[in-house]
């Protein structure tokens, strides 16, 4: 069984991330060069992606369950907040790409189609809970200043 991470940072899943972004920037570039093994190197970036989105999500059960919230309010909201601008970004560009290869759908655009899609609202996970919980864990001093 997988320990459950001590300390909450976004290390803890960034790599299986920048594999799964290796892998899908070298599909695109071996769709431009016109080889079709470009679809081959599409699946091993979904797995990874999916890899890092449960790394995410078991990350923010810890942050949620730790046992001084209070002394490490700083550090869970720091994890929020690059969590969310992370996965909003990869949001976009996967949103961005399904919709730039849909008119080259005879050229294998429809591949990109059906994973950029899918992707992109897996994306949404972690950002929608990476949104709640920068809420959640607001620092003192950004309160301080919407009381104003």
């Amino acid at each position: 069984m997988i320990k459950r991470p001590d300390k909450i940072s976004i290390f803890n899943y960034c790599f299986a991330l920048g594999v799964s972004e290796v892998f899908f920037l070298s599909s695109f570039y071996l769709s431009i060069l016109d080889v079709s093994l470009f679809a081959l190197a599409l699946p091993f970036s979904a797995l990874f992606l999916l890899v890092s989105l449960y790394l995410f999500l078991r990350t923010n059960k810890a942050a949620k369950t730790s046992h001084n919230q209070e002394e490490r309010r700083s550090e869970i909201y720091a994890y929020y907040h690059q969590s969310f601008g992370i996965f909003t970004i990869i949001f976009f560009v996967l949103l961005f790409a399904a919709l730039a290869y849909i008119p080259l759908l005879q050229n294998g655009g429809h591949v990109y189609i059906l994973y950029c899609l899918p992707m992109a609202l897996f994306c949404l996970i972690p950002s929608i809970t990476s949104y709640k919980g920068m809420k959640l864990y607001k620092l003192e001093s950004d309160k301080n200043l919407t009381k104003i």
